[in-house]
């Protein structure tokens, strides 16, 4: 550790400490690969460039969509890189260039280019300071362009009230406003918790689209981000609209079916998508590349229904479109004004419940409205178990095998999985799925419940990869069960066309793992009737406040968080905002 940081020009050494850093695994091969390449480029004249190429792909690997010059400037090295390091590794305690410095020579450099992207160029600067990959800035530029120009179209359609009046009854309030922006706009962003009728929403809206002639049939795609997601959304708005179907004549012959947004782009691959209205559900997984293409897909006249919860976890890849939406729609002024509409009060639990205490909690940062809700003994739906140290972890593990997974292995044709579900902050690591997964399935064995063999009857899969072939999506679940011709993966929340179980042959499977337990990634998008949450050490910064938050909202019934108080009170303070442009470009 040095004690105060170090000038990082003098000498000009850029290149051997990003080596150095690289080969003590504090950046990634991509960050430091992407930094030779870009001081090639550069001629080796400004080595300021090549240190802001790895620091903003380090942060898109960490899903910032840019890096803010203007945050670090003048700071110390460290502070951009802390999240990086391993164990007690120090980080170089270098301090970065003055803002105006590294901008000159960022404008100065031929593989830079400025903020009206006069040339074609690896990396683009903008006028707030913010540090792009080329291909993010272009992303960025054309969903704000989109979204603005969805937004400002407006239309006024005559027996409205009538046509609302139908489908939404007293306390709808909030619903009924979303769906009848929905008729007067391209836009419609509809933001909410658990349970607050966001597919609620989402099948009037399909009735209105149709009744109104807005939409044909088979015009409206219903889409979420991964398999799971997808057909949970089909599932409910199926329910519902077989319940307005009296109401909406219109209604008698539509079908929800619902898919991935990466399958509905597939149907665009030779054109535009042959669409006139898109429902897009759990939004905040949506990532800024994603959103782009789908946009870029879209009918001039197309309509756009964003479904979301804007308190989750944002995506896995860099953006956090949801979130920006809502931020910028809260602008006055904003061209997105009346185009993002909350719906607050959930039907799922009650605000005085103790999951609903919990998560309001954990969303306004209050540690000790979260504590009460946690160790509140009136309430045994909200639970904190003390789980200090892995022989605790352990223990759990065990204790899961035996009392949640061995009833599900006398009969998984009846009864596939347990109604209590393991959710881990981490994937590696001493508190981590892979390591619980593991430790289950020991212990099964220990007690000769299972076989060692690969695909033992009972064995849980989950689909880590898209795969056309089999029609089988990332994150979906299924179980090892006997059939007449062998060994058959079974996926239960999934049908074959023609309604018969969804099977398929282990030797076909895409990419997949064992899921005793899954990340709180994994699971977003998903319910449970019961969730246990393992945030691990306290002091780990992949806990935070929108993690913890996905991750009791997951449960219907009950929670039970293992850990301990500190690690509540740090996973609540501790918020993650994702660094980028798109809500300042829309609302400028």
């Amino acid at each position: 550790m040095y004690r105060s940081p170090r000038r990082l020009f003098q000498g000009g050494g850029v290149i051997e400490l990003l080596k150095d850093l690289h080969d003590q695994d504090l950046i990634a091969d991509i960050d430091w690969h992407f930094a030779r390449a870009i001081a090639r480029f550069d001629g080796h004249e400004h080595p300021e460039v090549a240190l802001a190429a790895a620091l903003a792909s380090v942060q898109t690997r960490r899903g910032h969509v840019c890096l803010d010059l203007a945050d670090c400037a003048a700071g110390s090295l460290s502070a951009v890189l802390e999240d990086a390091s391993l164990g007690d590794r120090q980080i170089p305690d270098y301090m970065l260039p003055e803002l105006e410095e590294w901008q000159h020579s960022l404008l100065s450099s031929p593989v830079v280019a400025g903020p009206d992207c006069e040339r074609q160029a690896p990396l683009v600067l903008d006028d707030a300071g913010r540090l792009y990959l080329a291909r993010y800035r272009r992303a960025e530029t054309d969903v704000a362009v989109r979204l603005i120009e969805m937004a400002r179209a407006r239309e006024r359609l005559s027996g409205v009230d009538g046509k609302l009046g139908r489908l939404f009854g007293e306390g709808d309030d909030d619903q009924r406003r979303a769906a009848e922006a929905v008729l007067s706009r391209r836009l419609c962003v509809v933001t909410g918790g658990p349970g607050t009728g966001k597919t609620f929403v989402a099948a009037r809206v399909i009735a209105l689209l149709l009744d109104s002639g807005l939409a044909r049939l088979d015009r409206i795609a219903l889409v979420a981000p991964t398999g799971k997601a997808a057909a949970r959304l089909q599932e409910s708005v199926s329910v519902q609209v077989k319940s307005l179907a009296a109401t909406v004549a219109a209604l008698a012959d539509y079908r929800a079916k619902a898919s991935t947004v990466h399958r509905l782009l597939y149907q665009a691959r030779d054109g535009g998508l042959p669409v006139d209205a898109v429902i897009l559900d759990e939004a905040s997984m949506v990532d800024l590349a994603l959103m782009s293409r789908l946009l870029d897909a879209l009918p001039d006249a197309g309509r756009l229904v964003v479904l979301g919860d804007a308190d989750q976890l944002a995506s896995v890849q860099p953006g956090a479109v949801l979130g920006d939406l809502c931020a910028a729609a809260a602008v006055p002024g904003s061209p997105l004004d009346g185009c993002v509409l909350a719906l607050t009060k959930s039907r799922r639990f009650a605000k005085d419940s103790g999951i609903g205490r919990l998560a309001d909690a954990i969303v306004s940062g209050d540690v000790a409205g979260a504590l009460d809700a946690l160790n509140d003994p009136r309430d045994s739906r909200t639970e904190l178990h003390p789980m200090g140290d892995t022989r605790a972890f352990d223990r759990f593990a065990a204790s899961h095998a035996v009392e949640s997974w061995a009833p599900c292995l006398e009969n998984p044709h009846e009864v596939p999985f347990p109604k209590l579900r393991v959710l881990c902050a981490h994937r590696h690591g001493p508190f981590g799925t892979y390591r619980f997964n593991r430790l289950v399935e020991a212990e099964l064995r220990r007690r000769g419940l299972v076989g060692r063999e690969e695909f033992y009857p009972g064995r849980p899969i989950i689909v880590t990869r898209n795969d056309r072939a089999t029609a089988l999506s990332n994150g979906d679940t299924g179980i090892v069960v006997d059939g007449g011709d062998g060994r058959r993966v079974w996926f239960p929340d999934l049908k074959r066309s023609d309604g018969e179980r969804f099977e398929v042959s282990p030797a076909r499977l895409p990419a997949h793992d064992s899921f005793f337990a899954l990340t709180v990634h994994r699971a977003q998008g998903s319910e449970y009737d019961e969730v246990a949450f393992v945030p691990g050490p306290a002091e780990s910064r992949v806990v935070t406040r929108e993690l913890f938050y996905t991750a009791v909202t997951r449960a219907r019934e009950k929670v039970v968080v293992h850990g301990t108080e500190d690690g509540v009170m740090e996973a609540v303070v501790r918020s993650t905002d994702r660094v980028g442009g798109l809500a300042s470009r829309l609302a400028p």
